[in-house]
């Protein structure tokens, strides 16, 4: 499950599927414990923080705390990473070395690129000191599945991206899940697939989506519904397809994209 507990942030990137800015706002304790909760009822093992800048947060230490906490008094075996660009180096080094000694915590992404990220060469010019950080790892691949969401939606760049990435929507991987679920089973582990770690999403405002961003559906939100009821939302959903590569979905000719076109509900194209 992504938890995303700000959408604060300062780096302004023109592909940001989150429109962060240095205005956004912050999840309280609250909905944050309310988000756990839900993750427990669902049955999800593994979590991810982010944001925005999720060490914008001004109680970003106490939530990896709590959360610490949650997963050890849970049954199941859990852990939970934390992404980020980075921009908490130097000033608050100290506060990543003690983030290391949390037993549940296995690590934080700084991930970085000077195509997008304006603070990418102070980053990269400081890239050994970070790593050498412990379970902190930056990361400065480019990014392989671009997403018409947020900011990149009126990027030029950000849209050549888009119509050159090979993969579909933000959301596909998350409403094929949900489809393998019962109410009796529920998630039990599925989280741990490779490319569903992050699904759903459960924003600053404690809404819950199947898309990494909290600009696409909602299905509820932990703080007002009931989570069964938000739970068969998210088996019963659809995608809405409104994105560019929704709309290349509904139109792929590729047989394992019309077996999930079926298995989503969607009526084939006519020829």
């Amino acid at each position: 499950m992504l938890i995303q507990i700000t959408n604060k942030c300062y780096e302004g990137c023109a592909h940001c599927m989150q429109c962060s800015h240095p205005k956004g706002e912050h999840m309280d304790m609250a909905t944050f414990k309310n988000a756990l909760r839900f993750a427990r009822f669902l049955g999800v093992c593994s979590y991810i923080i982010t944001g925005g800048e999720p060490t914008e947060h001004p109680q970003f230490y106490e939530f990896c705390e709590a959360l610490n906490r949650f997963i050890k008094g849970s049954k199941e075996v859990g852990a939970f990473t934390i992404t980020s660009n980075g921009t908490w180096f130097p000033e608050r080094k100290d506060e990543m070395e003690k983030l290391a000694k949390l037993d549940h915590y296995v690590g934080m992404q700084v991930y970085t690129n000077p195509k997008w990220y304006k603070d990418a060469p102070f980053i990269l010019e400081h890239k050994n000191e970070i790593n050498a950080i412990p379970k902190v790892m930056v990361d400065t691949s480019d990014i392989q599945g671009m997403q018409d969401l947020g900011r990149a939606k009126t990027n030029e760049q950000a849209q050549a991206e888009v119509a050159n990435n090979r993969y579909h929507m933000s959301c596909l991987n998350g409403h094929l899940l949900f489809k393998q679920t019962s109410p009796t089973r529920r998630l039990s582990g599925l989280d741990r697939q490779p490319g569903i770690m992050c699904k759903p999403c459960v924003d600053y405002k404690g809404n819950v989506h199947l898309s990494e961003s909290h600009l696409c559906p909602s299905f509820g939100n932990v703080n007002d519904n009931y989570w069964l009821e938000i739970f068969n939302n998210l088996r019963n959903a659809k995608p809405c397809c409104q994105c560019a590569l929704g709309k290349k979905f509904l139109t792929s000719e590729n047989i394992k994209i019309q077996v999930a076109r079926h298995l989503l509900g969607f009526e084939e194209p006519s020829k």
